[in-house]
């Protein structure tokens, strides 16, 4: 069963799967438990070659077989007895049927033959009611085109009144249409003309609000422009007074000094005695370059003050415009 005497791995894995379903089997096992077995473990193992398997097979039936033959005699006997008692059954089932398949057809035949005289007493009752009922269909069928000519006739009168209706309705839902097209038409000219006329008062309130904008913004800029002139003069005579007091404090400091120097002329002159050398006295006391110094820095600073109030307000003046 082996190549070379060694086993392949499907082999191996089909005796551990077969080997788990004998000793799961519940019972004594026949040669058909065995053959199932060993078809469910070949499903388990569908690599393993048909060949190896059908020697596996073989080999394990074979040692069952050999291991079980009076087993085996004894179900083959069973089996020969469990056959003779089923044909023993089936041939008494079969006598039987026969002889009730016998007495099924006699009483079919009688049941025939009373059934054929039911029906010949049937057949004439029939002609008999047949012709009665001919008789009754003529009257009726006369009855019947009668009746249908009186419903064809009111047919056809409600079918013209309907007619009639259904052409007046018509006509009233016609001008009813008119009228409501009309009413539609009326409504939505007025709506078009209110629509217009509100648009003209939109755009005359706009013309209106645009106008006032347009004049408020003038009388902002006017008012702006007198602001911005007077702030203009207001500074420019701050400036003409700043000039004029820094130019007194220059003429006030220079008399100041100058009475200084003549002060200390006239002193010194005051002190000279024969003999002595003439002494050079300076014309401007040690101080009055600080002074001059800092009434310079003073005019300075004042200008550079108005310059910068002047374009601050320039500045102001630009902004209103915009």
């Amino acid at each position: 069963m082996t190549q070379d005497g060694a086993i392949s791995a499907e082999q191996r894995e089909f005796y551990r799967i077969f080997s788990q379903h004998l000793r799961e089997h519940d019972g004594v096992f026949t040669v058909e438990d065995i053959e199932r077995l060993l078809m469910e473990g070949k499903k388990e193992v569908p690599d393993l070659i048909d060949e190896e398997f059908f020697k596996m097979g073989e080999a394990i039936l074979n040692r069952y077989r050999n291991k079980n033959e009076e087993a085996i005699n004894e179900r083959i006997r069973r089996l020969a007895e469990e056959e003779a008692r089923k044909r023993a059954i089936a041939e008494e089932e079969r006598r039987k049927r026969e002889e009730e398949e016998r007495l099924a057809e006699e009483a079919r035949l009688a049941e025939e033959a009373r059934l054929a005289e039911e029906e010949r007493l049937a057949e004439e009752a029939r002609l008999a009611e047949e012709a009665r009922l001919a008789e009754e269909a003529r009257l009726a069928e006369e009855a019947r085109l009668a009746e249908e000519a009186r419903l064809a006739e009111e047919a056809r009168l409600a079918e013209e009144a309907r007619l009639a209706e259904e052409a007046r309705l018509a006509e009233e839902a016609r001008l009813a249409e008119e009228a409501r097209l009309a009413e539609e038409a009326r409504l939505a000219e007025e709506a078009r003309l209110a629509e217009e006329a509100r648009l003209a008062e939109e755009a005359r309130l706009a013309e209106e609000a645009r106008l006032a904008e347009e004049a408020r913004l003038a009388e902002e800029a006017r008012l702006a422009e007198e602001a911005r002139l007077a702030e203009e003069a207001r500074l420019a005579e701050e400036a003409r007074l700043a000039e004029e007091a820094r130019l007194a404090e220059e003429a006030r400091i220079q008399a100041e000094l100058e009475a200084g120097a003549a002060e200390k002329e006239a002193y010194w002159d005051s002190q000279k005695l024969p003999g002595d050398e003439a002494k050079i006295v300076p014309d401007l006391p040690t101080n009055a370059t600080a002074l001059n110094a800092e009434g310079s820095g003073k005019g300075s600073k004042l200008k550079l003050f108005f310059a910068a109030i002047v374009i601050l307000a320039g500045a102001g003046a630009a902004y209103v415009f915009l």
